[in-house]
């Protein structure tokens, strides 16, 4: 009879091993029973994403300004103390090292693994960003979308004109696409939730799809400036996790306004009468409709627009 799968705590590796629900070192003797810790060698796939590596010291590259940006927030470590930087710092170690012992690992190696990359993905969503009401100098409109942290809740977006005018309030739905086991794939994740944050907005004419994308202009996230949405979206094909965020519509079959709209690629979606009423609204303010860039980078032009997503719950 084969023996059920075993759910792993905690993995263990380098100079620990299992002992129980604990790491222990190697060479020590182990005097409890067989718990949820593991002996494994560390897979891709036990990995979060967007992380397809353990880290550690020496290493580089923008899966370490990630890690940094996200430990940052961890209470396990010294507020503050984290610098925002690519490479993988005596400080981001010492913080690695913080987060193992506070889940429970009695032989800290400083590697961020799995669990520790897990932990990363724990504070993922309660950026700190805060929509401070304000438009400034310069941009021509800004649309603020609160959201919870179950993407599943469909919000009221508002747009505002440069003068702070309330032009229109409408639906959208920021949830991305779910993994193979269902689970809902992180904003640094390729399709996933709408990142939180500010984000430089402008308007494109349509896309060539109109079935996914809808008929009328889309507003496109160009490059995030403060929350996670300025780690996620550089503007810079060589440090982004995310592109081609819109905020558009489309002809989805079997769906009416009285329902849910359906999940994104990571997009904003909106009823269709909502886009046509934003691009209406947005050529008045003297925005101009920019040749859809289909994503490409640099972005050629000077956004005219902002959007704020903002965690309420």
């Amino acid at each position: 009879m084969l023996s059920e799968e075993k759910t792993c705590c905690r993995y263990c590796s380098g100079n620990s091993v299992a002992c129980g629900n604990s790491c222990v070192d190697k060479g020590a003797t182990c005097h409890v029973k067989p718990g949820c810790a593991c002996n494994k060698a560390l897979s891709n796939a036990d990995l979060p994403m967007p992380f397809t590596r353990a880290l550690h010291m020496g290493l580089q590259g923008k899966d370490v300004t990630l890690l940094s940006f996200l430990l940052a927030r961890a209470p396990e470590c010294s507020s503050g103390l984290v610098p925002l930087s690519d490479t993988f710092s005596e400080a981001l170690h010492d913080c690695v090292v913080s987060v193992q012992k506070a889940l429970g690992q009695t032989s800290p190696t400083g590697i961020a693994d799995a669990l520790v990359l897990a932990r990363a993905e724990q504070l993922m969503d309660n950026d700190g960003y805060v929509d401070d009401g304000t438009i400034p100098q310069g941009f021509l409109y800004k649309v603020h979308i609160p959201v919870y942290s179950n993407r599943s809740i469909e919000t009221q977006a508002r747009l505002y004109a440069a003068n702070g005018t309330i032009l229109l309030n409408f639906t959208v739905r920021t949830h991305g696409q779910n993994d193979d086991q269902g689970r809902v794939l992180n904003q640094f994740s390729g399709n996933g939730v709408t990142p939180t944050g500010l984000t430089l907005f402008d308007l494109n004419s349509p896309e060539d799809d109109p079935k996914s994308f809808g008929i009328w202009p889309v507003n496109r996230a160009v490059m995030g400036l403060r929350g996670n949405a300025a780690v996620a979206m550089t503007g810079q094909a060589a440090t982004l996790f995310r592109n081609g965020i819109l905020m558009h519509t489309g002809e989805w079959q079997g769906w009416d306004p009285s329902q849910p709209m359906p999940n994104s690629h990571g997009c904003i979606h909106a009823h269709p009468d909502a886009i046509e009423t934003v691009w209406r609204l947005l050529v008045e303010l003297g925005v101009v409709v920019r040749n859809n860039t289909d994503g490409a980078l640099p972005y050629p032009y000077k956004p005219q627009g902002l959007l704020s997503v903002e965690l309420i719950q």
